[in-house]
């Protein structure tokens, strides 16, 4: 490789390696959260970021994360279809489809979704780790969606593997390659303010610290997308090879006996110490400077903030244009702004992020929206024991209350009676079209049917499903208010004489369900007495333990009464 390639978006340099995931299915229906962007205060290895086939760098990294932040927004439309549609308000369309198409990759997965990607605060291509920040924000959105089945060594390899940059704004498909260390995929996915990673985007040492951060920008810089950047290295690469053999030892040596054992011990002074010398007193800067002609010269009067003890941290923020310091007593945030108004440069403010990425809202998908339970109880065949008993009845109408996929409303449907299925999850309905099946979305505690009005009245596994005890005893009244004097009642519940790992209890006959909304379990013969006030009991005609999935059981009787 000669210099580094444009490509398209949704190619992949290399492929996703680290743990396979067990599990990979949808578990939220949409995510907003809220990534930090980082300050690259030095490379430990700057040769290291030269000319490389495999796109994988390592020159290790000092890295900064700050409290400015990328606001990612995702919904999902479909679980499958594979379309992305980004939000207009989104400035860098290419690089969210980047990341979308990474983790589809990664995930073997293809669903549908609208992104939003809000960067309003940050300055581009300015040293803020705008671009990897961008990615890897959607790219922990998206690994969310699925409950983080990619853990965040892995993901932020992954990422950095495959780092690249828009060409223009206007290009929504081509992205220029761009080495990438890692910082700012590591920074989000780290607890830790102040990080050190080396080898491949590894973390060394971290540590939490507290600081006011104060950001300097020449008022006269004129932005500069990735392509023109790229080029401009690309002619600079020397210096970097040539600093980077003459100093890195030397640059390793003071991380590892002074800096990182100083991070240990709670004081940042020492990596301070070996940030500065790399900057400025190792050529970096000058090396850099074809971002910005007039970084050297700032360069000059900048050092003086950290050697009078004005700031506590000094440095360019990786090829700049931007300078960044640390520094929290009034009086010297005044004689730094002073500096910086004189030096031309305008000042950003804000503090050392602590905390990786934060979710400030998430949508769960329903145990009852989820596509593969509608399918399952869609496609589930009616239990022979319960049929046999339908089938022994006389009736011109029917009601199936808590229906869900409608298995028996369909079975009785095809004798060419009309049955009232009801559900509160309409979701359920979804591939129900059968001629003689009513579909109403009602809950069986307030069910909007008329009173005396059917000759058979089911409930197949749904009385359980009531959230409190009261729920409970009104469903029943319901289910009897609607019965015809003399019906048939036919019912099926789950009882408390199984109680597995996946239930909690939490008093009054509620447990609460993984994954699922609480029911109430009652003892079979505490059943049986409920019912008993309103119905006449003709038979207990089956009882059986059920395997629920994710290590549930329950146990099941099933009942068949008259009304009184």
């Amino acid at each position: 490789m000669k210099k580094f390639p444009v490509y398209k978006c949704d190619y992949i340099f290399n492929k996703y390696c680290g743990k396979k995931p067990k599990e990979v299915k949808l578990k939220l229906k949409g995510i907003e959260l809220e990534y930090p962007c980082r300050l690259d205060a030095m490379a430990i290895n700057p040769a290291a970021v030269s000319y490389n086939d495999s796109m994988i760098f390592t020159p290790g990294e000092v890295l900064v994360s700050i409290n400015k932040k990328i606001k990612t927004k995702i919904e999902v439309i479909d679980k499958n279809g594979g379309i992305i549609n980004v939000s207009d308000k989104t400035k860098r369309k290419v690089l969210v489809k980047h990341a979308y198409y990474l983790l589809c990759d990664a995930l073997k997965v293809k669903p549908s979704l609208n992104i939003e990607v809000i960067d309003d605060e940050i300055p581009k291509h300015c040293g803020f780790g705008s671009s990897s920040s961008i990615i890897a924000s959607v790219a922990v959105a998206i690994n969310e969606l699925y409950g983080n089945p990619i853990s965040y060594p892995d993901l932020i390899k992954y990422i950095v593997a495959n780092h690249g940059e828009e060409i223009s704004d206007d290009n929504y498909d081509d992205l220029k390659m761009v080495q990438c260390i890692g910082g700012g995929a590591t920074n989000g996915m780290t607890e830790e303010g102040i990080i050190i990673i080396a080898g491949r985007a590894t973390i060394i040492s971290k540590m939490k610290y507290e600081s006011k951060v104060l950001i300097a920008l020449p008022n006269d810089f004129e932005k500069k997308d990735a392509q023109f950047l790229m080029e401009e290295e690309e002619k600079n690469l020397y210096k970097f090879e040539a600093t980077g053999k003459k100093y890195s030892e030397k640059i390793a040596y003071n991380l590892l006996h002074l800096a990182i054992p100083g991070m240990v011990n709670g004081s940042l002074k020492e990596l301070a110490d070996v940030v500065f010398d790399y900057r400025f007193n190792m050529g970096s800067i000058e090396n850099c400077s074809f971002v910005y002609p007039n970084m050297v010269n700032q360069a000059k009067e900048l050092r003086k903030l950290y050697e009078n003890n004005d700031c506590e941290f000094l440095a360019l923020s990786s090829v700049g244009p931007a300078y960044f310091m640390f520094v929290n007593e009034k009086a010297k945030i005044s004689k730094c702004k002073k500096m910086l108004k004189d030096l031309n440069m305008s000042c950003i403010e804000t503090s050392i992020c602590n905390t990786r990425y934060t979710v400030n809202k998430k949508e769960e998908i329903k145990f009852w929206e989820d596509e593969e339970t509608i399918l399952q109880f869609y496609n589930k065949k009616p239990s022979k024991y319960i049929t046999d008993v339908i089938d022994k009845l006389n009736y011109s109408n029917a009601a199936d209350i808590g229906c869900g996929g409608c298995r028996y409303s369909r079975y009785i449907a095809k004798k060419g009676i009309k049955v009232d299925a009801v559900d509160k999850n309409n979701t359920m309905f979804k591939y129900v079209k059968d001629k003689n099946v009513n579909l109403i979305t009602a809950d069986m505690k307030d069910l909007p049917l008329k009173s005396n009005s059917y000759d058979l009245v089911l409930s197949i596994g749904v009385l359980h499903n009531a959230l409190t005890l009261e729920d409970y005893n009104k469903s029943i009244s319901e289910l009897h208010r609607i019965l015809k004097k003399n019906g048939d009642f036919i019912i099926s519940v789950f009882t408390n004489e199984v109680i597995t790992d996946d239930l909690k209890y939490e008093g009054n006959s509620r447990y609460s369900v993984n994954g699922r909304d609480p029911m109430v379990l009652l003892s079979k013969e505490d059943v049986l007495k409920l019912l008993e006030k309103k119905f006449k009991l003709i038979e207990v005609f089956d009882e059986h333990i059920t395997d629920v999935g994710d290590g549930g059981k329950r146990n099941v009787v099933s009942f068949y009464f008259k009304k009184k």
